[in-house]
């Protein structure tokens, strides 16, 4: 049975939407909730801990920028203390005392952590009642569990998953300069480690490169440092680092021979961010998603290429032999 309240009175009204889940370090409940309801200023301020928030919002969003045609109605999030400061700084009406409690509540979640190892048991609940899920970044840690959320999903499932990077109109200008020149070679930064934040980088590269990869390779074992190779089997050499606990940008620069680097930033947040739950609403409305989700699933077998590299001491793995084995 189908636990949401999908059907011709949702196509209708606003969509109710429930967000779940928060983790060290990931603001997206504060800022995702508050695209679609506004915020309320006094609280953002004292009770919503991420200074870029509280920076971005009144900026960019200013009560006045919201995204129509759904609402968020409900937030769960594993302690009632945070919980209750997300309802505060978003106007969300309803807090859960479990997750599951969502289930018949709303139309549609925004699993809004970023933590891949969590996914499966926080998404399960609403996978087995066919409701449209927003998952952030990748699917999951391991080919285990992406293949449990890609086998419950079933064909046709209205899912989402990836980075708001590949929104930013940063990418579409670099888009429109790197169609004339031959980029032989890519190294992208970022904070945070691989497997939370690889998406960040390589999700906007795959937009504008595509995904004929031929392998991934992790080039570092050290703890808190993540360096990541994806060779392309057109020649083309991307490098992507990770360090946990410093103060970097997310972004990436494309090297070639015509012109000098081009460094294309993933710092457009707020802009990114609505335009990619814009998606989510249309996809929960239409069934039909933004991007295929072939590419969705290719990108998150790179993202665990990486992974299963570095546990096995940096052997290149073909991330196209994990989709395989998944079928």
């Amino acid at each position: 049975m189908n636990g949401s309240r999908r059907g011709p009175e949702a196509q209708q009204r606003d969509l109710r939407l429930g967000v779940i889940g928060m983790n060290e370090g990931n603001g997206h409940p504060f800022s995702y909730s508050a695209i679609f309801n506004g915020y309320d200023p006094q609280a953002l301020q004292q009770r919503c801990p991420f200074d870029l928030i509280r920076e971005y919002l009144p900026r960019d969003h200013r009560n006045e920028m919201f995204l129509p045609g759904a609402k968020v109605t409900h937030v769960w999030t594993q302690d009632r203390k945070l919980s209750e400061d997300v309802a505060a700084v978003a106007k969300i009406p309803n807090i859960a005392g479990r997750m599951e409690d969502l289930v018949g509540e709303v139309d549609a979640i925004i699993l809004a952590r970023d933590d891949p190892e969590n996914h499966l048991a926080m998404a399960k609940p609403f996978l087995e009642r066919k409701m449209p899920i927003l998952i952030d970044k990748q699917l999951a840690a391991s080919k285990s569990d992406v293949d449990a959320i890609l086998s419950l999903a079933g064909a046709g499932y209205p899912i989402m998953a990836g980075s708001p990077a590949r929104y930013t109109r940063d990418l579409v200008r670099a888009r429109e300069t790197l169609e004339s020149r031959a980029v032989h070679s890519i190294h992208g930064m970022s904070l945070v480690n691989w497997v939370r934040y690889g998406h960040h980088l390589f999700e906007p590269i795959a937009c504008l490169y595509g995904l004929d990869i031929r392998s991934v390779r992790s080039l570092s074992a050290k703890e808190g440092h993540d360096i990541v190779q994806i060779a392309y089997r057109s020649g083309l050499n991307v490098i992507l680092e990770f360090i946990r606990g410093i103060h970097i940008p997310v972004a990436f620069t494309c090297f070639s021979e015509e012109a000098e680097p081009l460094t294309v930033p993933f710092s457009d947040f707020f802009y990114s961010f609505r335009a990619m739950l814009s998606d989510f609403v249309d996809l929960v409305r239409t069934g039909k998603p933004p991007f295929p989700r072939e590419e969705m699933v290719a990108i998150a077998h790179v993202v665990l290429a990486g992974v299963i590299s570095k546990e096995r001491n940096g052997v290149a793995i073909d991330p196209v032999t994990l989709a395989e084995a998944a079928r």
